[in-house]
């Protein structure tokens, strides 16, 4: 067996010097492989390297193109699998499940563009090392000569970090099973226990938390049923004031609070709800100078209740259409720019409302939040 998914036959010698030429003197391949800024290599129907840019090149610690001409993809990367059989690149037991060959041969096989992740173990200085890679082929022909086009991208620290998040929210919710279920069984031993109770409740608000959070960070949105449940508005309050008293924005600003004198029951997601309100007033503390204020207007009735949270500053108009944009952030600091993206996710996908923004030089900013009772 000569193979076991890929065709083992390579390019004769003389006909390989002429795709070689051919690709080098064509002002199309020159174009790309001069303008491409991530790797890529032009690969014949035998899966040959026949011209490669300097990006590859660099990342080889070599300047040197005719290193590369003539291999195949693995044996450019120094994948482990590459020189295992006679054949070599794309014909061993594990080229069947590597996503550059699966994208090179739905190329070749049904001219279309695939993309795919390549996980790769190259050998580096002696030692395996584990290697992630986005990476597309795509078909390309010109003068009756068929091309494939190789785009790779490194993204191991991408997945790196994407592993170390789903292995941080796994352990966190085996840990917060068995606190739950360890406080479930003293609420049956002492079922009038006050403290427990209100332990209860909280680690119910915690394990709600981390699923948001893990479904936020993921972008899986539907994963999460909003509950309805019917709250006091002065419920939720005294939450928000809970929040706001213990954040470090809020020190030195003043807050105008304006809620309705008579009770009022909405039927939402406490949990959810708190957090929109939440984020906008934080938001405006954050923007508003010390000893400055910030005004929070409540209108409730006619099947609706609008939060409004107004600041005194102003946010340049350019700024207005990314507004909720993710990592979008009109602060300097890194790592902002989920506020009003949370905003948006929580109180308009999980919940049925509407989020309104306003920013004037003269009337300042206003976030409001509008939802059906």
């Amino acid at each position: 067996m000569d193979t076991y998914f890929a065709p083992a036959k390579r390019t004769d010698q003389r006909k390989f010097k002429n795709q070689i030429a051919a690709v080098s003197h064509n002002p199309i391949m020159n174009t790309l492989l001069k303008t491409i800024t991530g790797i890529l290599i032009i690969l014949n129907e035998d899966r040959q390297v026949v011209a490669a840019n300097h990006v590859l090149l660099e990342s080889l610690g070599t300047k040197n193109i005719e290193s590369v001409l003539g291999l195949r993809v693995g044996q450019v990367l120094s994948c482990i699998h590459s020189e295992q059989l006679p054949n070599g690149c794309g014909t061993t037991p594990e080229c069947m499940t590597c996503g550059a060959a699966i994208a090179m041969m739905a190329t070749i096989n049904e001219n279309k563009t695939d993309e795919q992740i390549c996980f790769l173990t190259k050998n580096e200085n002696s030692a395996n090392i584990d290697i992630c890679l986005k990476v597309r082929a795509q078909p390309i022909t010109i003068d009756n000569q068929k091309w494939i086009l190789f785009f790779a991208q490194d993204i191991t620290q991408e997945q790196q970090w994407l592993n170390m998040e789903r292995v941080f929210f796994h352990d966190i919710s085996n840990i917060l099973t068995t606190i739950v279920g360890n406080n479930e069984l003293l609420s049956l031993d002492l079922p009038e226990n006050r403290r427990i109770q209100h332990n209860k409740m909280a680690l119910a608000k915690l394990c709600n938390e981390v699923t948001l959070q893990m479904n936020l960070l993921h972008q899986k949105d539907n994963q999460y049923l909003a509950k309805k449940e019917a709250i006091y508005i002065e419920e939720i309050k005294v939450e928000l004031h809970a929040i706001i008293q213990g954040h470090l924005s809020s020190k030195g600003k003043t807050i105008k609070e304006s809620w309705p004198d008579k009770p009022f029951i909405i039927h939402s997601d406490s949990l959810l709800l708190t957090k929109v309100l939440s984020n906008m007033i934080i938001n405006a503390l954050e923007a508003t100078p010390k000893n400055g204020e910030i005004k929070i207007d409540v209108q409730a009735g006619n099947k609706k209740i609008i939060w409004k949270i107004w600041n005194c500053e102003y946010i340049p108009k350019k700024y207005h259409n990314r507004i909720f944009q993710r990592f979008f952030s009109t602060k300097v600091d890194q790592g902002r720019g989920l506020g009003t993206y949370s905003m948006k996710i929580y109180g308009e996908k999980f919940l049925p409302g509407k989020i309104g923004f306003s920013s004037d030089k003269e009337k300042g900013t206003l976030f409001s939040y509008t939802l059906p009772v």
